[in-house]
């Protein structure tokens, strides 16, 4: 009977998935089976699996049910905020009616680069406003540098630096609200790049007297580390991608934006109303916008590419980074629980929990990823029960839930991507909270690397021995499972719970081969990102030749450019020939540094000879800073399982490394 009830449950599981994506309806039907279904399995694990073997196998019982639970919970309050689809209205400028508001542009800088930094200044001094000199753009120099120092001074922006450092970035900030006086403060990080259309897209909805801040996505124009270090650029969006542009715009809905410390524009008022940014914490941005929204002000998401900035470049670096969010996370809850902050409303105290909390998932991916261990290789039990009881309640549960978020992650992520994420940062993250939680880890603010660059090709073992270290414990006690299943030893446990460990084991072993790929730090030879481009190009050589193309891609320090077969012939092959080009009606010297000819065309990569002030901003201006509406975003499938094979191909076969990569 069982059998029969169970095969219309998926049945009616498949079809709710299937009509969800064209019906509201059935994504809310499909979205409270999942609740039903896995609250029953909860019920259950509770009363009935529990391990009484010995005081060992029910300590482990326990810690895996807490994480079941915990995992529940956080689901229950993910399926909460997208129940039902949201997107702000938009407002524009015109809602001023012609009053606008002074705008301060802070850009916060540590130990960047200047080559990093001065696109960002370049692109904010592009920005569009209707009245110029209504914005003012400072430089918050947190390394008292020189460099950057005379960089401002050329670019004829505020350099402001401080003589103490305390607080860290927030500090920073608040340093440059008491020689400022803008209405309004953009937020920008050094390596972040507004578009020419953020203030248009964005300054509009303060027109509203109680709008605090309006957050836009961070978005990058780099490919992260799992994008670049699994050959997977084209294929996975940024790993960020889920959050900045899906659950932030559902948490718009209960005026719950989260802060994320950059592409964001604060009212001045609201800021003083909680005496600056919030200091005392290395997640200042996330305590600023929960204080904002505590004294009434309200928030706001603007779900458009507005500004783009740099990913973490290794494995490494972005472990560093989630390291610092997990720990700032718990520094937060531990010294302003949101449960206790006066003026927050229910949801957005919930809201504000639940994302500390998800800082907890490192811990329950470690019990779930240790617990068929603990049983196939040293024969301590996690939990009790048969395979039938397993169909029965875990089966539905588990198949609603990844037909939920699938569903409703829209193709921004999926269960299998966001399954490799959570593997290969859960030792790190679930040591970063148990560190913060109960050792008092005295870790402070640490600027994340970028602009990383490396000719060579090398296995990071810093980052990838817990992975290692799980991935061959995970595959002895799969062979050993295996032998077990089919007789070539004896064995000690009841045959149903090795069936259910063998397969729970395989799920785990997956994503530790995907965790333990990321470790490869594949070679990043460019000093800065391309941009596709069509934008046509004259050419002019030496003795008063000229031939015309287009340009394939390029940034500040060159570009790759397409001529036509019959032009070939006027270029000479020579690794130093020198011209100029001619783009947009500006000049650029060049040197060529490399040539390839192709059938039907001859394409050239050149490098930029001492750019003028003109020709820096056409490029910034045609590259990072070009307007939204002309911006055109990747599309990605998000499919992983090709990604195997290809990565030992591309890692294992000899790669010819041309100088048009650098």
């Amino acid at each position: 009977m069982y059998i029969v009830i169970i095969s219309l449950l998926v049945v009616v599981l498949f079809l709710s998935y299937v009509l969800g994506k064209k019906f509201h309806f059935f994504r809310q039907l499909l979205i409270l089976l999942y609740v039903v279904l896995t609250s029953v399995y909860i019920i259950w694990r509770i009363g009935w699996t529990l391990p009484y073997n010995n005081w060992t196998s029910f300590l482990f019982g326990i810690f895996l049910l807490a994480a079941e639970i915990g995992g529940f919970v956080l689901s229950l309050v993910f399926y909460r905020i997208f129940l039902k689809k949201y997107q702000r209205s938009k407002l524009g400028l015109e809602s001023f009616q012609g009053k606008y508001p002074s705008v301060d542009i802070f850009i916060a800088t540590y130990n960047e680069s200047t080559d990093i930094l001065k696109r960002g200044i370049v692109a904010a001094k592009l920005s569009k406003y209707p009245i110029t000199d209504h914005v003012n753009i400072y430089v918050c120099d947190d390394g008292n540098r020189p460099d950057v120092l005379s960089l401002c001074q050329e670019l004829e922006v505020h350099y402001v630096s401080r003589t103490t450092h305390e607080h860290a970035k927030a500090g920073n900030l608040n340093h440059a609200l008491t020689v400022s006086d803008g209405e309004l403060i953009v937020t920008m990080d050094a390596d972040m790049v507004m578009r020419e259309d953020f203030l248009e897209k964005t300054i509009g909805y303060f027109s509203h007297s109680k709008m605090g801040f309006i957050q836009t996505p961070q978005t990058f124009f780099n490919q992260d580390p799992y994008q670049f270090n699994l050959f997977a650029g084209s294929k996975i969006g940024n790993d960020q991608d889920f959050f900045m542009r899906r659950i932030e715009t559902q948490k718009d809905a209960f005026n719950a934006v989260m802060y994320v410390g950059s592409n964001a524009v604060f009212r001045r008022q609201a800021l003083e109303s909680i005496n600056g940014f919030t200091t005392g914490v290395i997640t200042e941005d996330m305590a600023t916008g929960m204080f904002l929204q505590s004294q009434g002000w309200e928030s706001g998401f603007v779900n458009e590419n507005l500004a783009s900035g740099l990913a973490p470049e290794t494995f490494g670096d972005l472990v560093k980074q989630r390291d610092r969010w997990a720990r700032g996370n718990i520094q937060v809850a531990k010294k302003w629980n949101p449960w206790r902050i006066k003026g927050l409303t229910l949801t957005q105290r919930i809201l504000y929990v639940d994302g500390i909390h998800y800082w907890f998932s490192g811990i329950y991916k470690m019990i779930f990823l240790l617990a068929p261990l603990l049983f196939l290789i040293f024969g301590q039990y996690s939990l009790q029960t048969n395979l039938n009881q397993i169909l029965i309640f875990w089966l539905p549960s588990f198949l609603s839930s990844q037909l939920a978020f699938n569903l409703v992650a829209e193709k921004k992520q999926t269960v299998t991507l966001s399954n490799i994420y959570e593997v290969a940062t859960a030792p790190f993250m679930a040591f970063a909270v148990f560190n913060e939680l109960f050792l008092k880890s005295k870790k402070g603010f640490a600027v994340t690397r970028k602009g990383v660059n490396n000719a060579t090709s090398y296995y990071n073992f810093s980052t990838a021995w817990p992975i290692l270290l799980l991935l061959g414990l995970s595959v002895v006690a799969l062979i050993r499972g295996v032998a077990f299943v089919t007789g070539y030893w004896e064995s000690p446990f009841p045959i149903e719970g090795i069936y259910i460990n063998v397969f729970w084991l395989s799920y785990n072993v997956i994503g530790l081969i995907f965790a333990a790929y990321l470790s490869n730090e594949r070679p990043r030879l460019r000093q800065s990102e391309r941009f596709n481009s069509k934008e046509d190009v004259q050419i002019l050589l030496p003795e008063n030749q000229s031939i015309n193309g287009h340009i394939v891609d390029w940034n500040e320090d060159g570009a790759r450019i397409r001529v036509k077969e019959n032009a070939m012939k006027l270029i000479q092959k020579n690794s130093n020939l020198e011209g100029k080009l001619i783009i947009l009606g500006v000049e650029f010297e060049f040197i060529s540094k490399w040539q390839i000819d192709n059938i039907g065309h001859h394409t050239m990569g050149v490098i930029f000879k001492d750019l003028s002030s003109e020709a820096y901003e056409l490029v910034i201006a045609q590259t990072y800073a070009q307007s939204s509406e002309n911006f055109k975003e990747n599309k990605y499938k998000n499919r992983v399982w090709h990604i195997i094979l290809l990565w030992w191909i591309n890692t294992l076969k000899k790669r010819k490394t041309f100088q048009n990569n650098k």
